[in-house]
């Protein structure tokens, strides 16, 4: 009889440790650095450049001068939807705004303001850090995309 309890306790205490590794993980990823895990999703379904797409797949120098004529082409195309959304997102962002403006006092929408530039002051911080470490790891002789 104190074997069974005995499996019973170790059967529990693993359970137990399972359950807590697994809330770790996930609360890291999900709570803690959600940001960091997106953006490494993201990059991770990025395309390859051109160079790799042309040694994967061995296409030949006209192979490749095509591609990149298709990929400048379709470039404007790409530029003028992140224009259009970001437009779309900033008219959505100033109406919320102006909702939650009509609902606050005076008072509570001067600390609103200064909240959002607290926000903004970090974010714009933070963006100037990430350029910097960016900066450095890049390499200013072979951007991606570009052919040999």
């Amino acid at each position: 009889m104190p074997n069974k309890y005995r499996l019973w306790l170790v059967l529990t205490l693993l359970v137990a440790f399972a359950a807590g590794l697994l809330g770790g993980i996930f609360s890291e990823r999900y709570f803690f650095h959600p940001r960091a895990h997106a953006r490494a999703r993201r990059d991770a379904q990025k395309p390859p450049d051109l160079e790799e797409m042309a040694k994967e797949l061995g296409l030949s120098l006209d192979q490749k001068e095509r591609i990149k004529q298709i990929f400048e082409m379709n470039d404007v195309k790409f530029k003028d939807l992140r224009a259009e959304m970001h437009k779309r997102l900033s008219d959505i962002r100033a109406e919320i705004k102006d909702q939650i403006d009509a609902v606050l006092t005076p008072e509570q929408k001067q600390k609103l303001e200064s909240i959002i530039a607290q926000h903004q002051s970090k974010d714009k911080k933070e963006s100037e850090k990430k350029g910097q470490s960016s900066a450095r790891g890049s390499s200013p002789e072979k951007p991606r995309g570009e052919m040999k």
